[in-house]
């Protein structure tokens, strides 16, 4: 009987500390789940007591024991992390030592300015709007096919691809623009650049830029892109809003006779031929319209509420429909 309760006791010890054992090896669940930070040069200790206070397990010891247990020591990863609610301590210590830092998304939509994406970005705690302003005098983010006028205040401007992003914690500002920009480059640039037409790359994304901030809907863009041509080879003014707006320095909910007298090489009522670089990202559509435009003989047009168009070939008919219109 004296061997049968020691025996029993011993089984009680053992599944007391298998249940314990168990307890703390389960999700934590913090209350208020953020990015994890590991500093570099941070020690395991550190590392293990940062996680308990954290919230991200339930203990700092058995957390050593598991990374001494399997040689992890000198293996866990600094760098931002983003682990899941119902990870457990293992699969804490995994992703550590696998470096696997946390990725944010972020979309950038056809037609954003540098301004916009810049507050788009600073949106994400860990990126100051002040530094995303800095990184974009990096040379690092200059290509020889920008627009080289000193009236131009972003040379990036319109070459930042509009799409949506996975990009890890970890990258610099400088690294996010550059991402983007090779981003053009890979669906656009070669076709820009074998492009049989006169114009510049620059130039080919400055129109694409105007029918982006001009069309709402695609289908009329190609057509925008055939009056932005036609209106070239006439040495017309494109006396385009949407120029107009990139000039003003607030942006209006209409532009008025007042606006069109700004002076400014991007507003086309007063300077003749393309704005001296991009007023927007365009997308594909737009790019797409820009090398291959509709042919026709249209020189005018106008919005309509629902955001489409009506296309004309004179100035007395484009009056004419306007009165119609209204």
């Amino acid at each position: 009987m004296k061997k049968a309760g020691i025996l029993l006791l011993i089984a009680v010890l053992i599944a007391g500390a298998y249940f314990k054992f168990d307890y703390l090896a389960e999700p934590a669940y913090p209350e208020e789940p953020e990015l994890f930070v590991i500093e570099s040069g941070s020690s395991v200790r550190a590392i293990a007591s940062q996680l308990e206070q954290e919230g991200w397990i339930r203990s700092a010891r058995l957390f050593e024991i598991y990374v001494l247990i399997n040689d992890y020591q000198g293996r866990l990863q600094a760098g931002t992390y983003q682990f899941e609610t119902g990870d457990n301590i293992f699969q804490i210590a995994n992703q550590i030592v696998s470096g696997r830092a946390a990725n944010f998304r972020v979309t950038i939509p056809e037609g954003f300015t540098v301004n916009e994406i810049v507050s788009r970005l600073s949106d994400f705690d860990h990126l100051e709007e002040e530094d995303l302003l800095n990184a974009l005098d990096d040379q690092v983010l200059i290509r020889d096919y920008f627009p080289d006028d000193s009236e131009v205040v972003w040379p990036q401007e319109g070459f930042l691809f509009p799409d949506t992003y996975n990009l890890s914690y970890e990258m610099e500002p400088v690294d996010i623009f550059n991402t983007m920009i090779n981003r053009f480059e890979s669906h656009w640039l070669e076709e820009l650049e074998n492009n049989k037409n006169s114009y510049t790359i620059n130039e080919y994304v400055t129109m694409a830029s105007l029918i982006e901030k001009e069309a709402q809907l695609n289908e009329e863009k190609p057509l925008i892109a055939g009056v932005i041509y036609n209106r070239l080879a006439q040495n017309m003014r494109l006396q385009l809003d949407a120029t107009v707006q990139y000039a003003l320095e607030e942006r209006v909910s209409r532009v008025l006779y007042g606006h069109l007298e700004i002076e400014s090489p991007y507003n086309t009522y007063l300077s003749s031929g393309l704005p001296p670089g991009p007023i927007a990202s365009p997308g594909d559509n737009a790019l797409a319209a820009v090398l291959e435009p509709e042919d026709s003989d249209y020189l005018f047009y106008f919005a309509r509420p629902d955001g489409s168009h009506i296309f004309t070939k004179s100035y007395e008919e484009h009056l004419e429909r306007l009165r119609e219109f209204r």
